[in-house]
């Protein structure tokens, strides 16, 4: 009896490009479609696991390694795990990589692994691009090769950008890859009639690139040792009016060498929880889920980047802990670097 495969879609870009918000609006769009996802993140503590929109038994997080290099076995163990919990009513598979992740180990593991080869169909593999930042991001060997493999290349955040910029950067993607369909979108809101259900992974066109794709070993590869991460885990409730000055003074001071910043929180007198993004000197706030009876509200806060002052990073969170309300006159912040 032949196996069904189940079709495949592979999600890169580099750090802050809107790859997780791509998975969400692939979600939103094709409810109840049972769709099983691996996230990859660069950092010890998961983020991205709860800022995708979906049931907890859909998503499987890779953490504190990169799915290109050290945890290639994890990656096949998490589509065998998504596999079996949903036995024959899985329609679709979503991977979405880290994004310092080259692509290229990634590919190599669906397509030479002989027991996800026999599971699982490649249908696209899709780069995300931030139109802001790309023009210094495209200096980053990975984030080149992102765009070199993929079959389709989604160039977001295009109300950021002037008309001819995103002209030139169109010009800087078709030398890289002239054969990928482009997509110039807001908030990765690519048409899903056309993203989904049509196969334009072709290995002939990898194989062009890479003729040593499929050579076990050949893509061994160091990644950029001066871009770090640093993960927190915070209990209790922030201060919302501290937190947001401490991360506007952090950007303001740090924002070139921060990379990305993201967070999941627990905000003091908010029942839903506070959604935190950074990419450089631009950042973004919005609520998700609520959070639920006895569940353990906490905050998750992830910053990448060159030169980080892990403690200081620390130190800095823990200051926008809200104090009980009889140490903290109603209305009135307690400045940063006080203490009751």
């Amino acid at each position: 009896m032949r196996i069904r495969k189940i079709p495949t879609t592979v999600i890169t870009g580099f750090l802050g490009s809107g790859k997780t918000t791509l998975v969400n609006h692939i979600l939103d769009a094709t409810r109840p479609m049972p769709i099983g996802i691996v996230v990859n993140e660069f950092g010890e503590v998961g983020i991205d696991g709860q800022l995708i929109v979906a049931d907890e038994k859909a998503v499987i997080e890779i953490n504190n390694g990169c799915v290109c290099c050290t945890v290639r076995s994890d990656l096949v163990e998490s589509v065998q795990e998504l596999l079996a919990r949903y036995g024959d009513g899985l329609d679709r598979l979503i991977v979405e990589t880290s994004g310092l992740a080259d692509p290229a180990p990634v590919l190599q593991t669906f397509l030479a692994d002989p027991d996800v080869r026999e599971r699982v169909e490649l249908e696209s593999v899709i780069a995300v691009v931030d139109a802001r930042h790309a023009r210094d991001q495209l200096g980053d060997d990975i984030a080149r090769e992102q765009i070199v493999f993929a079959d389709r290349v989604v160039i977001n955040k295009t109300d950021l950008v002037a008309p001819p910029s995103l002209t030139e950067l169109e010009s800087i993607i078709r030398v890289l890859n002239p054969t990928a369909a482009l997509d110039f979108v807001m908030r990765s809101a690519v048409d899903i009639d056309t993203l989904l259900g049509r196969r334009s992974f072709s290995i002939d066109n990898l194989l062009a690139v890479e003729p040593g794709l499929l050579t076990e070993g050949e893509h061994d590869h160091e990644h950029d040792t001066s871009i770090e991460s640093c993960a927190l885990h915070i209990p209790g409730e922030l201060d919302g009016i501290r937190f947001n000055r401490w991360a506007n003074q952090l950007v303001q001071e740090h924002g070139a060498s921060l990379l990305r910043m993201k967070g999941v929180l627990n905000v003091s007198g908010e029942s839903r929880r506070l959604h935190f993004h950074s990419v450089h000197m631009l950042m973004e706030t919005s609520f998700g889920k609520r959070w639920t009876a006895g569940e353990a509200r906490e905050s998750r806060f992830v910053a990448i980047g060159r030169a980080l002052d892990a403690d200081a990073l620390r130190a800095g969170l823990l200051e926008c802990v809200a104090r009980p309300a009889a140490l903290e006159p109603a209305g009135i912040p307690l400045p940063l670097g006080s203490t009751p």
